[in-house]
């Protein structure tokens, strides 16, 4: 539609890897970069070097920076989610299954300073201290990692470890919980809510593996950035911030959601 030419690189959440494809595309002379940070401060590095290049760059999924909204200074534009909005997000759903007598909490948290690792804490945070009969009990990595979030809930359940929640920064790790649950007889009597709406996300809600999760269309997102890059080239404005929302999923509604990764 917008008739343009898109080379992908994929860094693998290595950071290292990410700056070597941003210096690559540099050297190519491309004529916009659209990148979703693997590390929100290491692509600060990436932004400036764009910036001496007089190459426009754009962030797009994650953010780069402190800002909550994603807002970061020379970028042309960051197009996704409030990561605090979404963390504060999947905190009400906890709330909402559980209602007023609270519980104890458990939070699996992706890659360690992340943007979406930080943002999405202090959303959810915000959202359980609200309610004072919420207690996070216990907070671990997973590193976005399924089998490690797997190994995370059996370790707790060998400690006896009281749980009536485990809300989770990535539907991978709320997946490997459940199972850890699942396997243990004991997903009838703890809550799983995962974060991102992932086609194995979505089916995890309607098979009952996990409890709910948000969604955001990633095409959607996708073609959005493209389409901010697009406007910029053609010298038309384009906002600092660029917002994706994230919608509650449960087993009432996750039939009006199709997957798209």
């Amino acid at each position: 539609m917008h008739n343009v030419e898109v080379t992908y690189s994929d860094a693998g959440w290595d950071a290292s890897k990410q700056l070597s494809q941003v210096e690559d595309m540099i050297s190519k002379k491309v004529d916009l970069i659209a990148i979703a940070a693997v590390d929100s401060n290491a692509a600060k590095t990436a932004v400036r070097m764009a910036n001496e290049a007089n190459i426009p760059i754009l962030a797009f999924t994650n953010a780069i920076g402190d800002k909550e909204n994603g807002e970061y200074e020379g970028l042309i534009t960051y197009v996704g989610q409030n990561e605090v909005e979404t963390g504060k997000l999947t905190g009400e759903l906890a709330k909402s299954l559980l209602g007023e007598k609270g519980g104890k909490v458990v939070l699996i948290e992706g890659r360690p300073g992340t943007s979406p690792q930080i943002n999405r804490r202090k959303g959810v945070m915000e959202a359980l201290d609200t309610n004072k009969n919420f207690e996070v009990v216990y907070t671990q990595t997973s590193n976005w990692e399924k089998e490690q979030a797997l190994k995370i809930v059996e370790d707790l359940i060998q400690k006896n470890q009281p749980i009536d929640v485990i809300i989770a920064q990535d539907d991978n790790s709320a997946i490997g919980a459940g199972m850890a649950l699942k396997e243990a007889n004991l997903k009838d009597k703890v809550l799983v809510i995962g974060l991102g709406g992932s086609t194995e996300g979505l089916n995890a809600v309607k098979s009952g593996l996990i409890d709910g999760t948000t969604y955001m269309s990633a095409v959607e997102e996708g073609y959005t950035a493209i389409t901010a890059g697009v406007k910029y080239l053609k010298g038309e404005k384009v906002e600092p911030v660029t917002q994706m929302k994230q919608v509650e999923v449960n087993k009432n509604n996750v039939d009006s959601f199709k997957g798209e990764w």
